[in-house]
């Protein structure tokens, strides 16, 4: 298990004992977007980070469910 911390605006928000592959997969996922665990970070910062990986969810699904159609058919 491991703790998750994010500043945004000066407040801290911690989340407490996630599995840790997940949380080593959302602390590279937002650094990626340049949202740092280790500093401030902006609101606009989240927000881009936010619409980026739900872009990539959406597109994962989409493939997802394309493949399943072309299996059924």
């Amino acid at each position: 298990m491991k703790d998750l911390a994010i500043t945004i605006n000066g407040v801290r928000y911690k989340v407490k004992d996630l599995d840790f592959h997940f949380a080593k997969f959302v602390e590279e996922s937002l650094e990626e977007y340049g949202v740092m665990t280790n500093r401030d970070n902006k609101v606009e910062k989240l927000f881009f980070a936010y619409l980026n990986l739900a872009q990539k969810y959406h597109k994962q699904e989409q493939e997802i469910e394309d493949l399943v159609k072309s299996i059924e058919l």
